[in-house]
């Protein structure tokens, strides 16, 4: 999922914040693996806040949502 705009409800999930890449990240663990569920990109312009995060998924689908959410480039 995608948000654009000036409030998003970051964060969602409960986990560690990790900010790196100009952006804040919440990583989770389960099962000993840990997992980056959502991102928020702050800027100046608009949109001024861009909120990236994962869906409740299983298995393959999970970790592409994960590759997809990570690959958010904002320029």
């Amino acid at each position: 999922m995608v948000y654009a705009g000036p409030a998003s409800q970051f964060p969602i999930y409960t986990g560690q914040m990790v900010e790196a890449g100009g952006r804040a990240s919440v990583v989770v663990t389960e099962q000993g693996a840990r997992h980056a569920v959502e991102h928020l990109f702050q800027r100046p312009q608009d949109p001024r806040e861009i909120h990236v995060w994962t869906m409740t998924l299983e298995g393959a689908d999970r970790a592409v949502a994960e590759q997809i959410a990570q690959s958010v480039d904002v320029r």
